[in-house]
């Protein structure tokens, strides 16, 4: 079988694994573990069953696959996330740093192999924002007046040491609005930063609506953080 007929026979499994991963798990696993034998052992097949297991049996029951995977393809950035992913899951947060500085460097890399160009896709970032904040009613942008939000490239390899994910859309930290509000000095500076090469790769750069609508969204999560928002919250918000 050529290579294109094995990424075609690839490319048909995956489509199906996660069409069903959502509603259905152990269906979505079914597809992925009685794949043809052609297209079995083809990466993409093997990060959509690990996925699969995931969803259907916990990331325990995933690594196998992932370490396995991470071996024989040490490059395949998606799999090497996932695989940092579930060893946070299971408790082996070292070992998933080490993997997440992985996938920041072959995040970094590939971005430079394929030309990305940071200014454009900055450019759009600053001003959606800029009009995200000003339709703020005025009560929250005044509230919100004094927190840059800022924009760069990507996490840095410092907070992905500390344990922050390298494809991360967005960034709060510092004290929230409230315990801004509290007498006394502020421990540490607020702000909220936006990661251009993430937005991009998440959404789609070259069509504009698309990546306005990830940082509208991501501006958004990170502005319900700075007011108190959890999790939860921001889920019952529709900006989880």
């Amino acid at each position: 079988m050529s290579t294109d007929e094995l990424d075609a026979a690839a490319l048909d499994v995956v489509l199906e694994v996660e069409e069903r991963l959502e509603s259905n798990p152990l269906a979505a696993l079914d597809i992925a573990e009685h794949a043809p034998p052609e297209s079995a052992a083809h990466p993409e097949v093997q990060l959509a069953r690990a996925r699969a297991l995931v969803a259907a049996r916990g990331p325990a029951a995933a690594r196998p696959v992932l370490e396995a995977l991470a071996l024989r393809e040490p490059d395949f950035a998606e799999a090497r996330h996932l695989y940092a992913q579930v060893l946070e899951e299971v408790g082996e947060h070292q070992a998933s740093v080490r993997e997440m500085l992985v996938v920041r460097r072959l995040d970094e890399a590939s971005d430079a192999s394929e030309g990305f160009e940071l200014k454009p896709v900055e450019r759009t970032i600053i001003e959606t924002a800029e009009k995200v904040v000003s339709e703020l009613p005025g009560r929250f942008k005044s509230l919100l007046a004094g927190v840059p939000i800022l924009v760069e490239e990507r996490p840095s390899e410092e907070l992905v040491r500390d344990g922050f994910d390298p494809r991360s859309l967005g960034l709060f930290s510092g004290p929230n609005q409230e315990e801004r509000a509290l007498p006394g000095p502020v421990p540490t500076p607020t702000r909220i930063v936006l990661y251009a090469a993430n937005l991009a790769a998440f959404a789609d750069p070259s069509d504009a609506e698309e990546l306005e609508h990830e940082v509208e969204v991501t501006l958004l999560h990170e502005i319900g953080h700075y007011f108190g928002l959890d999790e939860n919250g921001l889920e019952a918000l529709g900006l989880g």
